[in-house]
C-alpha cells in the first residue's frame, strides 16, 4: 500500500486554500500540553506540515495507523515521528476535494525545517549547498476524523512523547525536484523533472508520488480515493492536551465547531507565516494572516495580499463595531476571500445574501436563489462541514424563513458530506433524523455509524444514544460491549446518564457478564460530589439500600438519596428517617425531606405523607396546606381533609 486509501469511503470535496479553513484549534501551552518539556523548541500548537519527504514505508505505516485508530505523533520544531504503537479511539472517513494545485520552492533551512521537520537528508543537503528544492502538489481527497481534541488519558498504547494526532491528511500526488533559487517552475515542470529523473516515494531531493493526470481526472464527489492519487501529503495535528477535558470544558469543543463565524487560523510553526502552501519566516513573507479582532491590522494584511486578511476585515464592516458598518464592502470581501478558496467566506456571503433576500434587500427572484445556492453549494464543496451542516437547515425550512424551496434529500446530503469532512454536528443531525424517521426514512442501521462518529467527536448525547440502540437491540443487531463502549465515552465526556448506563448494563449482567464492582464504579463516577447526575445517584444509593455486592449502609443510602431530591431521592430518603430503616430515626428530619419533596417538586406521595404530619404539629398552618392542595391539584383526599378540619368551599 502506497497511499491511504484503504483507510475509509465516504463522499463530498474539500480544498486547503492559502490558510487554514477552520476554526482555530487549541494551542499548547507549558500548561496544557501534553509535550511541556520539548528541548527548547517553542510549543507548538495546531498545525499542518508537509509529509512529502517521508519514505514510502513510512507513509504505508501511516495508512495502516490510521485504518486502526487515530494516528498519534511526536511534533517539535525539528521532527515528525508517527507513534506506531499508539492510538487514539475514533476513524476516518474520506471526502473528496475540489483539485487544488500548488507548485513552491524551499529554499533555505528554515523553510525546510517549517515545512518538512521528518528531515530528509538529501533535501537539507542540496539546500545548504546553495541550491533550493521545487515542490509540486495536488491536493483530490481528504481522510478526516470526527474527534475535535483529545487528551494522553485517552490514548493506547505506547505513547512515549506524543504530542498531537492526526486531525486529517490531504492525498493526493506530489514531485520534488533540486532547483535553482528564485526560478520558479509551474506543478507540470516539477513532476516531469522527477519523472524523467526516475524518481519514486523514497524521500530522497527527487521523489514522486502518484500520477499528476490520475488527480486530474479525480471527481470532487468520488466517494474514494483515485487511483495513483491517494498520497499522503499534509498532516492537520492538533496538540494532545496533558488531561481529559471536564464535562464543560468539553462542551466548548463542540461548541467551538458550531461556530457562525470561525476565525482562520495559521498552522505554520512559531517564527513563520503561511505564504501560498508552505510556511516561510515571516520577514520573507509579504503579508501574514492578522489578528481577526484588529481591524487595522486586518486592513493592512488584506491590502498586502493575505486573503485570511480580507475575510476577517470583512466581519468587521458586517459587524459595524470598530469600522463603519459597510455591507456591500463586505460583500465584496467576502466574495474576494470564496473566490480563492477560503470556504467560510463563501458561507458568510450566502448567508448574508440570504438575509438580505429575507428583508428584501435582494430580489427573491429566481437569479437571486441560484446566487445564494451557488454560494452555499461552493462553501460545502470547498471543504467545510460546519457550511454543510448550517446550509442543509435552509433546506429544511418552511415559511416566511424559507429561501429555497423544502428539499428533505438535499438536506441529508450536505449532512452526510458534512459528517464525511469530520464535522460532527453534521453527524449528530444525521444520525439522529436516521433513528427519528420523520425528515428521511428511518434507518437505524445505518445510523448507528453515523452516531458513532458524532460519539467519538465529542457529542456526548450521541453516545447515549448509540449506546441505547446497541444495548436494546432496536433497529440494529444488540450488543452489550459496544453499547458499554459507547456509554462509558459518553461518561468520559460528563454525560452522568451515560455513567449510569454502564453501571446498570453491569449490574444486570445486560448483554455482558454481571460486574457488580464495575456497576458501583460507573454509578460512583456518575454521582461525583460535584456536578452529579440524578439517575446514577439513585442507583448508587439502590446498591447501598440493597448491599449489592458492597455492605449495606443506610446512612450513605440515605444520604445520596437527599441529593437528588426531585427524582424521588428526598422521599426515599424521609422514608428512611422516619421509619429508622437501618439508622436511627429522625422524624424532625423526615418531616423536612417530606415538605421539601412537596412543596419543591410536587411529589404526592411526599405530600400524602406530609400532610398528617403537620396536621399533627400545627392544625392551623395544616388547614392551609390542604385549601391550597386543593385548588391545585383537585386531589379528593387534600379537599376532604381541608373540609375535615373546617375549611371552606376552594376553588
Amino acid at each position: 500500500m502506497v497511499g491511504l486509501s484503504l483507510a475509509a469511503a465516504a463522499c463530498g470535496p474539500g480544498l486547503e486554500p492559502e490558510v487554514v479553513v477552520h476554526a482555530p484549534r487549541p494551542t499548547s501551552s507549558p500548561a496544557a500540553s501534553a509535550n511541556e518539556s520539548s528541548g527548547g523548541c517553542p510549543p507548538i500548537g495546531h498545525a499542518e506540515p508537509l509529509i512529502v519527504d517521508w519514505l514510502t514505508t513510512r507513509r504505508s505505516d501511516l495508512g495502516l495507523v490510521m485504518k486502526e485508530g487515530v494516528a498519534v505523533v511526536s511534533y517539535d520544531c525539528s521532527t515528525l515521528q508517527l507513534l506506531t504503537q499508539c492510538k487514539l479511539p475514533g476513524a476516518y472517513s474520506y471526502a473528496g476535494v475540489a483539485r487544488k494545485e500548488d507548485a513552491f520552492q524551499l529554499a533555505n533551512p528554515a523553510e525546510m525545517q517549517a515545512n518538512v521537520p521528518f528531515g530528509a537528508t538529501a533535501m537539507s543537503t542540496a539546500i545548504e549547498g546553495g541550491g533550493a528544492i521545487d515542490v509540486a502538489l495536488v491536493t483530490s481527497g481528504k481522510l478526516s476524523t470526527t474527534l475535535a481534541a483529545a487528551s494522553m488519558d485517552d490514548a493506547a498504547g505506547s505513547c512515549t512523547g506524543a504530542t498531537h494526532f492526526v486531525r486529517s491528511a490531504h492525498l493526493g500526488a506530489f514531485a520534488t525536484a533540486p532547483g535553482s533559487r528564485g526560478a520558479a517552475r509551474t506543478v507540470d515542470q516539477i513532476f516531469a523533472a522527477a519523472a524523467a529523473a526516475g524518481a519514486s516515494g523514497q524521500g530522497g531531493a527527487t521523489s514522486k508520488e502518484g500520477e499528476l493526470e490520475a488527480c486530474r481526472s479525480a471527481k470532487p464527489d468520488a466517494k474514494a480515493p483515485a487511483e495513483r492519487c491517494q498520497g499522503p501529503l499534509r498532516l492537520e495535528l492538533v496538540p494532545l492536551l496533558a488531561r481529559r477535558p471536564a464535562a464543560g470544558e468539553q462542551g466548548a469543543t463542540v461548541q467551538a465547531e458550531e461556530e457562525e463565524h470561525p476565525s482562520l487560523s495559521d498552522p505554520c510553526p512559531h517564527g513563520t507565516a503561511r505564504s501560498g502552501a508552505k510556511c516561510s519566516p515571516r520577514a520573507l513573507v509579504p503579508a501574514h494572516l492578522c489578528d481577526p479582532d484588529d481591524s487595522r491590522a486586518c486592513t493592512a494584511e488584506c491590502d498586502k495580499g493575505d486573503i485570511g486578511s480580507c475575510y476577517h476585515l470583512a466581519y468587521h464592516y458586517l459587524s459595524g463595531k470598530d469600522l463603519p458598518r459597510d455591507d456591500a464592502r463586505a460583500a465584496s470581501l467576502f466574495e474576494k476571500a470564496c473566490d480563492a478558496g477560503v470556504p467560510q467566506a463563501c458561507h458568510a456571503r450566502a448567508k448574508q445574501h440570504m438575509r438580505d433576500i429575507l428583508s428584501n434587500k435582494a430580489p427573491a427572484d429566481a437569479a437571486g436563489r441560484a446566487k445564494l445556492r451557488e454560494l452555499s453549494d461552493k462553501a460545502c464543496q470547498l471543504g467545510d462541514g460546519w457550511a454543510c451542516w448550517s446550509v442543509a437547515g435552509w433546506y429544511l425550512r418552511e415559511g416566511t424563513q424559507a429561501v429555497f424551496p423544502k428539499d428533505p434529500a438535499r438536506a441529508i446530503a450536505l449532512l452526510r458530506r458534512g459528517c464525511d469532512l469530520g464535522h460532527g454536528p453534521s453527524c449528530s443531525s444525521l444520525g439522529n433524523m436516521l433513528v427519528d424517521g420523520k425528515v428521511v426514512a428511518k434507518d437505524v442501521a445505518t445510523a448507528v455509524g453515523v452516531l458513532h462518529r458524532a460519539c467519538d467527536g465529542g457529542r456526548a448525547e450521541d453516545c447515549m444514544l448509540l449506546g441505547d440502540i446497541l444495548r436494546k437491540g432496536q433497529g440494529a443487531p444488540k450488543d452489550g460491549a459496544k453499547a458499554i463502549a459507547a456509554y462509558e465515552h459518553g461518561c468520559n465526556l460528563g454525560e452522568m446518564r451515560a455513567c449510569n448506563a454502564v453501571g446498570s448494563v453491569y449490574a444486570e449482567g445486560d448483554g455482558v457478564p454481571r460486574d457488580v464492582a464495575k456497576a458501583y464504579a460507573a454509578f460512583a463516577k456518575g454521582c461525583p460530589e460535584k456536578g452529579f447526575g440524578a439517575e446514577a445517584c439513585m442507583s448508587l444509593a439502590a446498591m447501598y439500600e440493597k448491599g449489592t455486592g458492597i455492605p449495606r449502609d443506610m446512612a450513605r443510602a440515605a444520604a445520596l438519596y437527599e441529593r437528588v431530591c426531585g427524582t424521588g431521592g428526598c422521599l426515599r430518603a424521609a422514608e428512611i428517617w422516619q421509619r429508622g430503616e437501618g439508622v436511627p430515626a429522625d422524624p424532625a428530619r423526615a418531616f423536612s425531606l417530606y415538605e421539601k419533596a412537596c412543596v419543591q417538586w410536587s411529589e404526592k406521595r411526599a405530600c400524602d405523607a406530609f400532610g398528617p404530619l403537620l396536621e399533627a404539629k400545627d392544625k392551623e398552618r395544616a388547614r392551609t396546606f390542604y385549601a391550597d392542595q386543593c385548588s391545585r391539584t383537585q386531589d379528593k383526599a387534600a379537599c376532604a381533609s381541608h373540609k375535615r378540619l373546617g375549611g371552606g368551599a376552594t376553588r
